[in-house]
């Protein structure tokens, strides 16, 4: 006999929101990498740097990013073979370093995130209604801030606050 699922207004809630993110993101995800070249996932690095004013340091991409320290190591010399970013030294001790955007890493930004934000008005905001936009991210806002607040009922466990960061999603495009 099959066991039955249970659901909840929160788990059907949570599926759709998660296979409309999984559509869009795929999407977009494609586009960027026919017409620009780069995968998303590079993308995102890229836009961190141009809204960090070009540099970060390593371990905070990997932060923002939710990535291992040695998967965001992986990324960034892809990136730097790439000639996108480059490493610079950090600091006074010259232990530390940060990722900086090169010249042609900006060019390529710029032009993948004009590629990216005509994608997001296609794939997102042709189908909303402004009132539909700006009440969706009032929504999204207000959980994560209670997720990263670690606010909930009993059983939420508490999560990294750095997490969730409302000031530079990686979906944000600049042009």
């Amino acid at each position: 006999m099959a066991t039955r699922l249970r659901h909840t207004e929160a788990s059907e809630t949570w599926q759709v929101l998660l296979r409309t993110f999984s559509a869009v993101n795929r999407l977009l995800a494609d586009e960027l990498d026919v017409e620009a070249g780069l995968p998303l996932e590079r993308y995102e690095i890229l836009l961190m740097l141009y809204q960090a004013n070009g540099a970060m340091r390593p371990s905070e991409l990997a932060e923002n990013r939710q990535l291992s320290r040695s998967g965001a190591t992986r990324l960034i010399d892809r990136l730097e073979g790439d000639g996108l970013v480059e490493r610079r030294p950090c600091g006074g001790d010259g232990r530390g370093s940060v990722v900086a955007l090169t010249t042609e890493g900006e060019r390529r930004f710029r032009e993948a995130g004009r590629i990216h934000l005509e994608g997001i008005e296609r794939h997102v905001g042709a189908h909303l209604a402004s009132d539909d936009m700006t009440e969706l991210r009032r929504i999204l806002v207000r959980l994560g801030t209670a997720i990263a607040g670690g606010m909930g009922n009993d059983n939420t466990r508490r999560s990294d606050p750095g997490r969730i960061r409302h000031g530079a999603q990686p979906g944000a495009a600049t042009r």
